[in-house]
């Protein structure tokens, strides 16, 4: 259990950086095509999300898959920028299933592993929640659709601070 928990977290570490650098591949060239970006004009706003009751547009939406594990990256930081303020969610392909799956005190039997199952970091200048950090209760909803990914996230980190999202974009394989 404890191998499997420490790979998924260095399989979904490497799946925000390799996210992060694939980002940074953008600002170094003109003609560089990052495939997990979705190609929009600079600033268009793909979809927001909500972190302690403020709403975030996001600008950059990142998708990798690694192995068994699906990981989305959003930002509100425009593509080619360096990202300071992220939300990551990665999850086991066996739950991006189009059903809600609670991330806690899931009494009715499901008992999701956090860092097996599903993985949240969430960072910006001031606050930050690592992958070790288990949210305190919640649930998440990961939708296959053509190509792409419909990710719902309804949130209460740890120290009880909402974090929700409802993104249906486009993402590259």
């Amino acid at each position: 259990m404890h191998i499997m928990r420490t790979n998924f977290i260095f399989k979904a570490a490497a799946a925000a950086a390799t996210a992060a650098a694939a980002l940074l591949t953008v600002s170094c060239g003109k003609d560089s095509t990052v495939h997990d970006t979705p190609q929009a004009p600079e600033g268009e706003v793909l979809g927001t999300y909500e972190f302690d009751g403020k709403t975030y547009d996001i600008l950059t939406a990142t998708f990798e898959q690694t192995g068994n594990y699906c990981t989305f990256l959003f930002s509100p930081i425009a593509p080619g920028e360096e990202i300071s303020t992220y939300f990551v969610f990665a999850v086991n392909s066996y739950w991006a299933d189009g059903e809600e799956h609670k991330v806690a005190n899931d009494y009715a039997g499901e008992n999701l592993d956090h860092n097996d199952d599903y993985m949240i970091i969430y960072e910006d200048p001031v606050h930050y929640y690592s992958q070790f950090r288990e949210p305190a209760d919640g649930s998440f909803t990961v939708t296959p659709t053509d190509g792409s990914y419909r990710v719902r996230a309804d949130i209460l980190l740890a120290d009880g601070t909402p974090l929700s999202i409802d993104y249906d974009g486009n993402f590259s394989m």
